[in-house]
């Protein structure tokens, strides 16, 4: 391979992105189709080296920073198709462009995932793995020589520095030895372990997505970003200008949708500020990012969010500007009339949804929540007399006031074990969670938007009623989960540290990476009581064999969007279903 011989891959990806952006600019200005296609040209040479290096990193950390190192040159690549498309007539080069965008979502998330079924599905020599840990090494190790050469301004025709690239070629050609033989002796392990390919377009309409579903996938870049509209029977790329300034119109959007109550503010000027701050953005965001393609748009949507759109509740935003903000239950939410899911990636929706567990589950349903001080025998024996629990009777069924009783509905209706208070310990969840298909864990949780990895859930301690365990994302990593579902009945596990092409590091993730086919999660810091009431909907909708994403809609449309009381959607908006959204088997 070529690319093996270059010495500075940095350099190499520069200089074919600058001369894509030339011709591009040759192609814009006179029209000439010779230039957009020599510009594609280096924009495809461009991809092909970056994929080769993404491939040779050792972590998916290092991946991580690469990509988001060089961000920009995907957003170009992005561009480039879409000007070949117009050029040629040929809507087969914005395939090109939605694989692009595929390639610049979770790539440490879908490499980790990709890790995990190795360890659980290939079945290879230790003495190989560690052979393969040993190569990447010492590729990690000349790497970082050369990097640190290049910072303290030693010249690329140093002899040191060339040394250092001739031992770093002689590493990537025994590396790619070492693969070429994987692949013909172990190809089980090598597709599990190599393959980084997207999910095709092809496959995302013909496979992936249902007759009246339409996969949104976005990609914000620095000038433009760049609207993906894809149905079973059509597809359609959409550019907007990034003329406007989206970080602060999600910023006031979720100010205005949490703070008065997170504030525990009874002021009514403060309500009315914070209703009015929300309703605009709400209609801004809207106006911009999905107006532009609601023609398009079925019933039932899968949102893949990027960047700052990760912190959006896309049903929370408004087709029309209130003329009344602080009445919500007549407000025109997106999601009043379409059920929306989401998504890391088309690719990862297909990973997630095509999961092989490692062993069936045992168990329907653990359920836990390890802050509830309620009487456990009391609350058995309460909801025992409940007979139209069970019925699933909507009219009749209780309103839940706080976690325990929220955990226990959710063990009657699925059969299942429920652990309340200082039992519901992170021990005992580590033991026993592998064992069901689905976990609900009705419990604290803080995200961390600095470093996503001390983002927690809060665990009980045996015996000691006022204290609890902090459960934080590597802890999550550790799992190996037989789950169809997780749901996180907690404040703020959906967000975390955002890191730019990889999307937002939280608790959710790290559930998808420990085995998760799907994850119910929140944005924000949740109502308890109003909560309970939408988990209860919640559960009694699976039961009746609805699919996960109907399951949590019909109970916020039905039960809070034109509610007098709870028509705010912080009581509602906040928790989002995450993968794959095909009924629970009863």
């Amino acid at each position: 391979n070529v690319l093996s011989k270059i010495k500075s891959m940095e350099q190499l990806f520069n200089s074919l992105n600058s001369l894509c952006y030339l011709f591009k600019i040759k192609y814009l200005q006179s029209a000439d189709s010779n230039f957009i296609n020599q510009s594609f040209e280096y924009s495809y040479q461009a991809h092909l080296a970056f994929s080769y290096q993404q491939n040779i990193l050792y972590s998916e950390n290092s991946k991580a920073f690469w990509l988001n190192k060089n961000y920009a040159l995907y957003e170009q690549l992005i561009n480039v198709s879409i000007l070949k498309s117009r050029a040629k007539q040929d809507k087969y080069f914005l395939n090109n462009a939605f694989e692009y965008s595929e390639k610049t979502k979770a790539v440490a998330l879908q490499g980790q995932i990709q890790e995990l079924n190795v360890k659980v599905f290939a079945n290879i020599p230790d003495s190989l793995t560690r052979k393969e840990i040993d190569l990447r090494l010492e590729i990690t190790h000349f790497e970082k020589q050369k990097e640190y050469l290049l910072e303290q301004g030693v010249s690329e025709i140093d002899t040191n520095y060339i040394s250092i690239s001739n031992d770093l070629i002689n590493c990537n050609d025994n590396y790619k030895k070492f693969k070429d033989r994987l692949k013909i002796q172990y190809k089980k392990y090598y597709e599990l372990k190599y393959d980084l390919s997207t999910t095709s377009l092809d496959y995302v309409q013909d496979t992936l997505l249902q007759n009246n579903q339409t996969l949104l996938e976005y990609f914000v870049g620095d000038s433009a970003i760049y609207i993906f509209t894809v149905r079973p029977d059509t597809f359609n790329v959409t550019e907007v200008k990034k003329d406007f300034p989206l970080e602060d119109w999600v910023k006031h959007l979720r100010h205005g949708l949490y703070d008065y109550y997170q504030s525990k503010s009874t002021d009514p000027v403060y309500y009315d500020s914070t209703a009015g701050e929300y309703t605009k953005a709400a209609y801004q965001i809207y106006n911009k990012l999905i107006a532009p393609v609601a023609g398009l748009l079925t019933d039932n949507l899968v949102v893949v969010p990027d960047g700052v759109l990760g912190y959006v509740p896309f049903e929370a935003l408004l087709t029309k500007q209130p003329a009344v903000p602080r009445r919500f239950y007549s407000h025109t939410y997106f999601g009043k009339e379409r059920r929306i899911s989401y998504a890391y990636s088309a690719t990862l929706l297909r990973e997630m949804r095509d999961k092989r567990h490692k062993n069936e589950p045992s168990g329907s349903l653990l359920a836990l929540a390890p802050f509830s001080r309620d009487d456990v025998k009391a609350l058995r024996e309460q909801l025992d007399t409940l007979s139209e629990l069970i019925a699933l009777r909507s009219d009749t069924l209780p309103v839940l006031r706080n976690s325990g009783r929220e955990a226990l509905v959710a063990e009657k209706i699925f059969k299942g074990n429920a652990l309340l208070g200082p039992d519901a310990t992170k021990d005992t969840f580590q033991q026993l969670a592998g064992n069901y298909r689905i976990l609900h864990l009705s419990t604290h949780g803080k995200a961390n938007d600095k470093i996503g990895d001390y983002a927690y859930l809060g665990f009980g301690l045996h015996g000691n009623t006022g204290g609890f365990d902090k459960f934080y994302v590597k802890d999550i990593y550790n799992l190996s989960l037989n789950a169809d579902l997780v749901v996180l009945s907690a404040c703020e596990t959906g967000i975390g540290q955002l890191q730019r092409g990889e999307g937002i590091i939280s608790l959710a993730r790290a559930f998808a990476y420990a085995g998760a086919k799907s994850i119910v999660t929140t944005l924000w810091q949740v109502d308890d009581a109003r909560t309970s009431r939408l988990m209860q909907g919640f559960y009694k909708n699976l039961y009746k064999g609805m699919p996960k994403d109907e399951a949590l809609w019909h109970v916020k449309r039905d039960e809070f969007m034109e509610s007098k009381t709870d028509a705010h959607p912080f009581f509602w908006a906040g928790f989002i279903p995450i993968g794959d959204m095909r009924p629970i088997k009863n």
